[in-house]
């Protein structure tokens, strides 16, 4: 006679197993989680590379036409308002807009994607986090200030165009680096080696200086006059990458 046997079935998981499944999903969330983190940095930092390598194109698409650079202030024609780069440039930059004081509304290219704050865009503009260099692309709005012709800036590979920039209470940066004395005031080759200074960076207040808002908050991007797109470390920006002086 053959003895039966009852099969019963096996219980939920044991208190220990449960505990060792969710310590797995803690180890690989913790090596997961920053994984991501890095990974949408690094496209931010390349989106921002992008925006600005097409800044960098108009500007030049800008010149070779009107033989001069772009002021990052013009005064508008009389009772309009007055146009700042990204308006000027708006032809260059693939715009349909057939308004120039529309500010080029309908792009996001002159908005780095690492910003902190929402640029608050009003009625006729999208607010830039990019700023210019002051001596190249000069407020133009000042008698005293004239358009640079286009292709006299010297070393072109060395000096910086345009950058990533402080925002302000807006959202949007300033139009130029008035602020910082490297691109505003000349000095001799002499120090050309020299390191900038590096300001305390406060997004949300008036700063126009420099931010170095990628890589955790220690490099910062930009385009040189001749058109190529670099980062740079906090504390490695050298005069020579500021000055035009020689």
């Amino acid at each position: 006679m053959t003895a039966s046997h009852t099969l019963h079935p096996r219980a939920g998981f044991t208190l220990i197993e449960l505990l060792t499944v969710i310590a797995i999903i803690g180890i690989l969330a913790a090596i997961i989680i920053p994984t991501v983190g890095r990974v949408r940095a690094s496209a931010r930092d390349a989106s921002c590379k992008s925006n600005l390598r097409q800044i960098g194109l108009a500007i030049n698409l800008y010149g070779n036409e009107t033989g001069s650079f772009p002021g990052s202030i013009t005064p508008g024609a009389p009772g309009q308002p007055d146009l700042l780069w990204r308006a000027l440039l708006r032809p260059y930059m693939g715009s349909t807009l057939g308004n120039p004081t529309d500010e080029y509304r309908n792009s996001r290219l002159v908005v780095c994607p690492s910003r902190l704050i929402e640029p608050a865009d009003d009625a006729t503009n999208v607010r830039p986090t990019y700023s210019a260099h002051s001596l190249i692309m000069p407020d133009t709005k000042s008698s005293a200030n004239k358009i640079r012709k286009f292709g006299s800036v010297p070393r072109p590979t060395e000096v910086i165009l345009m950058a990533d920039s402080a925002q302000q209470t807006s959202g949007g940066s300033h139009s130029n680096f008035w602020s910082m004395s490297e691109f505003t005031t000349p000095t001799t080759a002499a120090t050309a080696d020299n390191y900038i200074a590096t300001p305390a960076e406060v997004d949300g207040s008036n700063p126009a200086i420099i931010r170095y808002r990628h890589g955790e908050n220690s490099s910062a991007n930009a385009v040189f006059v001749d058109g190529h797109v670099a980062s740079f470390k906090r504390g490695t920006i050298q005069q020579r990458n500021t000055q035009i002086a020689y």
